[in-house]
């Protein structure tokens, strides 16, 4: 759900509630004490939990999609790419290249094919510095 679709929400039970309020206020006499004030507060109170609602799904929604978008992501990964990319997540989120080599103990080609592989699936970005390279976890696999 979209935060468009969550303003369409809270708009159609706005419009819903006018409705019944001028069916209720409209045609028929209107009950004992059912004045337009209390119509009109009725709305709104209707509006505002219509939309707290539609604003929690939408955030729950969103999390939720992209915590499974990543799993998802996670499980196409080799095994070797896997040990490379939680190397990196364990050390912060960011590396050095020339750094990273050491940690997992790999050749630098080895270590350059699964960093492309990785850049490939966006899990990570790769920034060039100086002769080795800065590699980030992207924010849709929990990087900053």
């Amino acid at each position: 759900m979209t935060i468009r679709e969550a303003f369409g929400v809270v708009l159609l039970v706005v419009l819903l509630q006018l409705s019944l309020g001028v069916l209720l206020y409209g045609p028929f006499a209107p009950a004992p004490g059912l004045d337009i004030f209390t119509v009109v507060v009725a709305v709104g109170i209707m509006a505002a939990v219509a939309g707290s609602i539609a604003t929690v799904l939408v955030l729950v929604f969103k999390r939720y999609a992209s915590e499974r978008a990543v799993r998802i992501a996670l499980m196409t990964l080799t095994e070797d790419e896997r040990r490379v990319f939680e190397a990196i997540v364990r050390s912060g989120g960011e590396v050095r290249q020339d750094k990273l080599r050491r940690e997992v103990d790999m050749s630098k080609s080895k270590l350059s094919a699964l960093v492309n592989n990785l850049e490939r699936k966006h899990a990570i970005t790769k920034t060039r510095y100086w002769k080795t390279n800065i590699l980030k976890v992207t924010e849709e696999f929990g990087g900053r």
